[in-house]
């Protein structure tokens, strides 16, 4: 049975190069980075070269690249780092009510500590500007909104939150979780308007375990992982050199092929939402033709998601659930609804999200198996109560 694959905003299938770039840096240039010797300056090379083509990819000094574990990792070195080390600015930090869990969670914490955290809303995946530009004041100190939600793939204006702060005075720095923006919109650090900008290798077809954080030059931060200095000192710890040479191959890739990636892409949104609109009558398209050009979020009312999925990956076709990540608090409504959805529609939304490696017949058996699924005979089993 053919395997097909659209769960791309969860992880990515690696490309042959990048795979190929991990043995060859376990087997070959394994050579601890740091260590003077033949070995450990090859190491040090890769990670240099894989720097300077994440730096080329957002069009900035290599420099302002630092590595991490991943896009968690630099969400919270983000925010931890430029709030602790600008605490004497103020106390007040605006951000979103569709952020990541990485994002909500580390602010949450901040909060704990004393800090004045203001959620800005998103109704219908449409950023508040006007709620923006109340919440930023000359007390905030940071302002951290991603750049496409990664569950209905909404992209907010961070070039326009940028205006914000400038227009108001605001001290604050601008951070951006750009993980699901990174490879799927044209956009440099001098576009947007970011001080920080948070990516991961494992959702361009890299491996996971390695991220990058942008920290524009002269920003003062503040280190959260202390140890022997590597990462220019702010984030310590042995560089884990076949990730991060993976993840140079892997941006060298997407970036020769963005254009007509992102074409590609847009075409398989579209293609898709027609078809669902047109087979499926009952579903509710959850996204836009204006979004992310790799996510399509849809819900089957009265439907469990979780039923859906199980019931798909038994003909090897893999999306994920809609409403799995909760938002600003534990209890409290999860993304979708933050957008202005029901618990019931939230409970039963589905998202489809591409790769350059999908192709319409993907969606054409997706769809053909979605139809079949919504014949069969309600039940208990998957009916939501």
């Amino acid at each position: 049975m053919p395997e097909i694959y659209l769960d791309n905003s969860a992880t990515t299938k690696p490309y042959p190069e990048v795979t190929e770039k991990v043995v060859n840096m376990l087997t070959e240039v394994y050579g601890n980075p740091s260590s003077l010797h033949r070995l450990g300056v090859k190491s040090k090379f890769e990670i240099e070269k894989a720097r300077q083509n994440i730096a080329d990819a957002l069009g900035v000094v290599s420099e302002e690249i630092y590595f991490t574990s991943g896009g968690t990792e630099s969400d919270n070195l983000a925010i931890m780092g430029a709030c602790l080390a600008n605490s004497n600015r103020g106390k007040r930090i605006v951000t979103t009510v569709a952020e990541h869990a990485a994002v909500t969670k580390t602010i949450r914490d901040l909060k704990k500590q004393g800090w004045e955290v203001e959620y800005v809303s998103a109704p219908g995946g449409q950023l508040d500007m006007e709620a923006m530009e109340r919440a930023i004041d000359e007390q905030t100190v940071l302002v951290s909104a991603m750049m496409v939600n990664n569950e209905i793939g909404c992209i907010f204006p961070i070039n326009e939150i940028k205006t914000i702060i400038k227009r108001k005075r605001s001290p604050a720095l601008l951070h951006c979780d750009a993980v699901q923006g990174f490879g799927k919109l044209p956009f440099t650090a001098a576009s947007i308007g970011a001080d920080l900008i948070s990516i991961s290798a494992h959702k361009i077809h890299g491996v996971k375990g390695a991220g990058a954080l942008y920290v524009k030059k002269g920003v003062n931060m503040y280190t959260i992982m202390f140890g022997g200095g590597q990462e220019r000192g702010l984030r310590s710890g042995t560089e884990s050199s076949p990730l991060i040479a993976a993840f140079g191959e892997a941006a060298r890739l997407t970036f020769a092929n963005l254009r007509k990636d992102i074409l590609h892409m847009t075409g398989l949104r579209d293609y898709c939402i027609r078809a669902i609109a047109d087979k499926i009558p009952s579903a509710i398209i959850n996204s836009n033709k204006q979004g992310a050009p790799h996510i399509v979020n849809f819900s089957l009312p009265g439907i469990k998601n979780e039923t859906v999925v199980h019931y798909l990956d038994g003909k090897g076709i893999y999306i994920s659930s809609g409403a799995a990540c909760k938002s600003n608090h534990t209890r409290g409504p999860s993304v979708l609804e933050s957008f202005g959805l029901s618990r019931a529609l939230a409970d039963s939304a589905l998202r489809i999200s591409f790769s350059p490696m999908n192709t319409k017949s993907d969606i054409d058996a997706l769809i053909e198996a979605l139809v079949e699924y919504c014949r069969v005979p309600s039940s208990s089993s998957h009916i939501i109560i």
